[in-house]
């Protein structure tokens, strides 16, 4: 096991540690769902979800991953200095400046607009590269991006029309309810359904829409055969994201396939102060001691990624225990009640405390996290700031 952090300097002990081992086999529980040769695509952007764009990429290609999909420009770039040379999709829009970029770093554009094409073709001009390769994203319901279903014709006239420039190899749409597409919906299956008239139109090309709830619950309907739309048979390709990062897709029970959770959020006591019963603690004040207390500092807070919203409503592991915040989050701390812990065996400054993660036989989950601050597990985890240093395990 290597544990490596993501910078040349490593002050701070407040960290959030990757195991990179579970970013394969979150993978590799995705990759059981299909037939080998389907289209899988793993998302790495917003820095692979918070988790660090570089590492997670080289762990995901380790595992088996072709294809790399990511929403910006930038983060294609990224990827390409940290190394990597496999296929990279993007799937945000692509402007003028950013379509020469996108071919100088041969990254396959998600094109969902006229005005794209056009960029493209301008940019190819320019640099006169070799032919490049298109997917086409088809908007049937989420109403974000994509061409209309009646654009089919106008588009497969500009290829016939582009051939020698231009080469599509996919077609893609998203689902927006993905839950539901392990049952006989009004939502995914409509979706499906548009989809695949849409598919038949570009035969011989790769078709993907699954995120990660959706890749479960199809492919969980396909084995068990259960109303299984005839838009679905045809191999539908994944596009899984937050469950590569061992995160229970919507709060989906049926999307329990062994995925872990992969980061960790670790810190320490770098303080104690033993208050008397009516003492307050932090701004506002919204704690106010009923006993005389000890109360633990904790060097984390909403400018790393700790949510102001969580103040006292959420828990931290030490020794294996949960703990309760109490008092407002501030923006470098938030403290902690150690007076029962303390009681069994003095705190020391310096223990270990566990924000997110597993600690013993306890857990804390960005969903658990996510539901105190009213928000999903999404935000948490990408929310942890470059304040806080990464670690991998390897």
């Amino acid at each position: 096991m290597t544990n490596r952090a993501s910078n040349g300097f490593h002050y701070r002990r407040s960290v959030a540690e990757i195991d990179l081992r579970r970013i394969e086999n979150n993978y590799r529980a995705f990759a059981a769902l299909v037939p080998e040769a389907t289209f899988i695509c793993p998302m790495v952007k917003a820095n692979a979800y918070g988790h660090g764009d570089n590492e997670v990429a080289k762990a995901l290609r380790h595992a088996g991953a072709k294809y790399l999909g990511v929403a910006l420009v930038e983060e294609g770039e990224t990827l390409r200095r940290g190394g990597d040379r496999g296929p990279v999709l993007v799937f945000g829009p692509a402007d003028m400046g950013s379509a020469e970029a996108m071919l100088r770093e041969n990254l396959t554009p998600v094109v969902s607009a006229w005005d794209q094409l056009e960029a493209l073709e301008i940019a190819h001009a320019e640099l006169g590269t070799s032919r490049v390769s298109l997917h086409f994203e088809f908007n049937t319901g989420m109403n974000r991006l994509g061409f209309e279903p009646h654009e089919v014709p106008k588009l497969k006239e500009w290829l016939v029309k582009m051939a020698k420039a231009y080469r599509l190899d996919g077609v893609c749409t998203h689902l927006f309810s993905g839950n539901d597409a392990g049952e006989a919906s009004k939502y995914s299956d409509a979706q499906l359904s548009c989809f695949a008239e849409i598919a038949a139109s570009f035969p011989d090309v790769i078709v993907h829409a699954l995120n990660s709830s959706g890749s479960v619950n199809i492919w969980k309907r396909l084995q068990d055969s259960k109303n299984v739309p005839a838009s679905a048979r045809k191999p539908l390709g994944l596009r899984p994201g937050i469950g590569i990062y061992g995160v229970n897709p919507g709060n989906d029970e049926n999307a329990m396939i062994g995925l872990k959770p992969v980061m960790s959020v670790k810190t320490h006591i770098i303080s104690l102060h033993r208050i008397a019963k009516g003492d307050n603690v932090s701004y506002g004040p919204s704690w106010t001691a009923e006993r005389d207390s000890v109360v633990g500092t904790v060097p984390f807070g909403y400018a790393d990624g700790y949510r102001r919203a969580l103040s006292n409503k959420a828990d931290v592991l030490m020794r294996g225990r949960r703990i309760k915040q109490i008092g407002t989050v501030c923006m470098d701390y938030f403290m902690i009640d150690l007076t029962d812990l303390d009681a069994e065996k003095p705190v020391k400054s310096g223990e270990e405390v566990v924000l997110l993660g597993e600690q013993g036989r306890e857990q804390i989950t960005a969903d658990e996290l996510a539901q105190l601050a009213g928000t999903i597990p999404y935000e948490i985890l990408t929310g942890i700031s470059d304040r806080v240093t990464k670690t991998y395990l390897k």
